[in-house]
């Protein structure tokens, strides 16, 4: 498979650059921000596309920067021994020279950062704690002389990242105040998020004890990990459904059970593929993550619309946030 790959791929063409990035992981960052501006529509009655531009800007631009470091960073440390059955990463298959690598990671990281500028202007002191955080854990995840890869707060961090702070700053840039009840949706999404780290890791186990790397699942060992990935995946819907009873006006939260069926096999299907079809797992996990999201923020644009009137949804939703 890998030889037939490498075939197809000139180095430093655009597919090339396109594997370096892995832009398919970009809806990722994108679902909370999405997920973030419909709450603030639900809970607050506002949202303005020039703020949501910017923050999904700014997201995938920190996404499309940890994936570069991680692919430049595992080919640095001679972390690729030939056993590993993910996807292949663009400087460890001589698509990508390590120094062409090396100079888009620097591009990368002064883009994430006048992107975070422009988001520190618009949130204040909230965001720039969140900005600075996000470059420094992008870089460190597998950058830096201890990354964070190699020990079991991956899956931590995604949930953190991708959910909490993902959803509860994105509210924040919307509306300049808190409201707890964002980190429910932040903490579904980040779960399910955190799952697909997960499963990625379930599958590379055995590569990764034989280059030093300690994930949670080396740390818990596949039995418990197939327990802890069915919470990941279950848990979310609990989460969002409990939202109804604390304002019956929330009712389109359900709307979210239709992902359900999408998730009820997936448990089973990590414990029983064979690894080297546990990538599917992964990309299905993935799909999940996607979808819940698409319709937690359908469902948070519906509660908007029942909850507020549309003149003042519509009012500050081209107003320049400067």
């Amino acid at each position: 498979m890998k030889s037939v790959i490498k075939k197809e791929i000139r180095p430093h063409s655009f597919a090339a650059w396109m594997a370096f990035m892995r832009p398919k992981t970009f809806w990722i960052a994108a679902a909370p921000v999405c997920v973030g501006t419909a709450f603030a529509g639900a809970l607050a009655g506002t949202w303005n596309l020039w703020i949501f531009l910017f923050t999904l800007l700014g997201a995938v631009s920190i996404q499309a920067m940890s994936n570069m470091v991680n692919d430049y960073a595992y080919n640095l440390k001679k972390a690729e021994n030939g056993t590993r059955v993910g996807l292949p990463r663009a400087t460890t298959e001589g698509w990508i020279s390590m120094s062409a690598a090396k100079k888009m990671v620097g591009f990368s990281i002064v883009v994430c950062s006048l992107f975070g500028i422009l988001l520190i202007v618009i949130g204040g002191l909230p965001i720039a704690c969140i900005a600075v955080l996000s470059l420094i854990c992008g870089f460190c995840y597998m950058g830096g002389p201890k990354p964070i890869a190699y020990t079991p707060f991956g899956e931590f961090l995604v949930l953190v990242f991708y959910g909490l702070f993902a959803v509860s700053g994105t509210y924040w840039l919307q509306t300049h105040s808190f409201n707890w009840l964002t980190l429910v949706p932040g903490l579904s999404l980040g779960l399910i998020g955190a799952a697909v780290l997960f499963v990625n890791n379930y599958r590379d186990l055995d590569h990764d004890r034989s280059v030093g790397r300690y994930t949670l699942v080396a740390a818990c060992g596949r039995k418990l990990a197939n327990t802890l990935y069915m919470l990941m995946i279950f848990l979310p819907f609990i989460f969002i459904g409990w939202m109804v009873p604390v304002n019956l006006h929330y009712w389109p939260f359900l709307f979210v059970l239709m992902a359900l069926p999408r998730a009820s096999f997936l448990p089973h299907l990590l414990k029983t593929s064979p690894q080297e079809k546990i990538t599917t797992v992964m990309f299905k996990t993935i799909q999940l993550e996607l979808f819940f999201g698409f319709l937690l923020t359908l469902s948070g644009i519906a509660v908007a619309f029942l909850s507020w009137p549309s003149p003042q949804l519509a009012s500050n939703l081209f107003v320049s946030p400067f």
